[in-house]
């Protein structure tokens, strides 16, 4: 496969990759494996070879006498493994020459990350060198309290005495730092039967020379070989910056900024992010208190009506949303009638899409989803609010995340099940005559395509690629239903007329 992309060097975005050629949307720029990968360094304890959390007890390898593992039958065959022969014979050493027990192990292992490494520098220099010269942004968190959290790291990498030849605990720090600037979070594996896991970090040496910004054009996935995978979610033109979106897109610029500035050390400034209305969705913004249909967007410190030009103190508006946004945090998220009353009320405060009502009505979908699937008999109206939930959302998600985008094939399928699911409801009802019943299931067909087209890249045994499988057998049980309702209409002498029937969905993607 030939190379995709350039690495390019400016004074506002350092290192940053270009598109070598004319790159289509669905098409993989690169594969990525990890130069680190371990867990948090607030984590609970996992198997130092598999990540596996061990909750109530645990062996250690046999080998060493040190490392924390799997107990019973060991590490699964399917995980990866992470404890190597080099590895072992290092934690081997340290218990022979300066008597370090496991326990050590155990009490650090939110530094396990740190110390794989420190330990490349030997076992990898090409690689390590790639690493040393990432951003860290070492100088801006001196002095700092992410400086002194790490001062235990530093403490437990310096008692194995890996820090001689005259090197220091800044070189420590600058690892903490490029891991911190750089990493990826990364699913780490599902406890059988139970399925929780701990989140992990990994450092990816390509994808971390991906700019930033806030509406990005491409779209990430890492595979259950912890490859990191990444497709172009739009076109790029050959010379165009390849963008990766390091915040969520789904939050309001403050807050992005502020992430930003707090994990990543730089103050953006994409095209989103210096439009005060978030290209025309308004997702920071309040109901104008005076005109009451304007929206007023926050302007230094003071909030200006996009209709009657009103100005108002931040003082007034910036409360309102706060209270907003305090009241979203202590209400029960996973209660309907909760859910209801917040967008009920807080819609007479923000902009229809503020980024508060936007998360609220994430969630009333989720749980409407679930009542949906729980019922036996799910009203007609619990299924008509669902959609016309999906429906308030999707606008935003094509303003925000054009192109391939995770949450908006999962959004386009729950849109396509519920369709189908009143659909049915009302023909068996014979409230909907079967042309109409037809209507509806090409309608839900065209939303499940697009879906799909979206869903196919990813990895397999991941939740969306795991959703990917239920929606091709749906597609496919959707296509074999609309035939079966046509056949009944033509059995009867009646025709029916499409205007736009879709066309099939590809089993694999068409763009490598």
């Amino acid at each position: 496969m030939s190379i995709k992309y350039e690495v390019k060097t400016s004074d506002k975005l350092g290192r940053y990759l270009v598109a070598a050629n004319d790159i289509r949307a669905g098409e993989r720029i690169l594969l990525d494996q990890p130069f680190v990968l371990g867990p948090n360094s607030d984590t609970s304890l996992v198997c130092f070879n598999c990540y596996l959390p061990l909750i109530s007890k645990f062996l250690v390898c046999k080998n060493c006498g040190m490392a924390p593992i799997c107990p019973g039958d060991g590490c699964p065959e399917q995980f990866a493994k992470w404890h190597n022969q080099q590895e072992c014979d290092f934690f081997r050493n340290l218990k022979l020459n300066k008597g370090l027990n496991p326990m050590t192990m155990v009490q650090n292992v939110g530094s396990l990350l740190v110390l794989r490494a420190l330990l490349k520098q030997n076992t990898n220099p090409r690689e390590w060198k790639m690493f040393s010269e990432l951003e860290s942004h070492l100088d801006r968190r001196r002095e700092s309290r992410v400086w002194e959290y790490y001062d235990n790291t530093v403490k437990f990498i310096q008692s194995l005495g890996l820090l001689e030849n005259g090197q220091n605990q800044d070189l420590v720090q600058q690892i903490c730092a490029a891991i911190d600037v750089n990493s990826f979070e990364v699913r780490g594996p599902p406890i059988p039967a139970i399925g929780c896991a701990e989140v992990l970090r990994g450092v990816y040496l390509q994808a971390a020379l991906l700019a930033h910004d806030c509406v990005a054009n491409t779209h990430m996935s890492i595979n259950d070989n912890n490859v990191l995978v990444c497709h172009a979610s739009t076109d790029i033109k050959k010379g165009e910056p390849i963008y990766y979106n390091y915040t969520d897109p789904f939050k309001g610029t403050e807050v992005r900024q502020q992430h930003l500035m707090v994990g990543k050390y730089f103050q953006c400034t994409c095209s989103r992010c210096s439009d005060i209305t978030e290209m025309d969705t308004f997702m920071s913004s309040a109901i104008c208190s005076e005109c009451k249909t304007g929206y007023m967007s926050r302007v230094g410190e003071s909030w200006v009506c996009h209709s009657c030009k009103k100005e108002s103190e931040h003082s007034v508006i910036g409360h309102k949303v706060q209270c907003c946004s305090d009241k979203l945090e202590v209400i029960n998220k996973k209660d309907d009638k909760e859910l209801e009353e917040y967008i009920k009320h807080v819609s007479l405060v923000l902009a229809p899409n503020h980024y508060l009502l936007l998360d609220a009505k994430q969630r009333l979908a989720g749980v409407l989803r679930d009542v949906i699937n729980r019922e036996p008999r799910p009203t007609k109206k619990v299924m008509r609010r669902k959609i016309e939930l999906c429906k308030e959302l999707l606008p935003v998600l094509e303003t925000l995340s054009p192109g391939i985008c995770r949450i908006k094939a999962i959004t386009l399928y729950e849109l396509h099940a519920t369709i189908v699911q009143l659909a049915k409801k009302l023909f068996d009802a014979r409230e909907i005559t079967a042309s109409v019943f037809v209507d509806e299931l090409l309608n839900a067909e065209k939303h499940l395509k697009r879906a799909l087209e979206m869903l196919v890249i990813e990895p397999g045994n991941s939740p969306e690629g795991e959703l990917c499988a239920k929606a091709l057998e749906e597609y496919r049980a959707l296509k074999i239903t609309i035939a079966k309702v046509l056949d009944s209409v033509h059995a009867e002498g009646k025709t029916y007329e499409s205007e736009n029937i879709p066309e099939e969905v590809p089993l694999r993607p068409e763009i490598d």
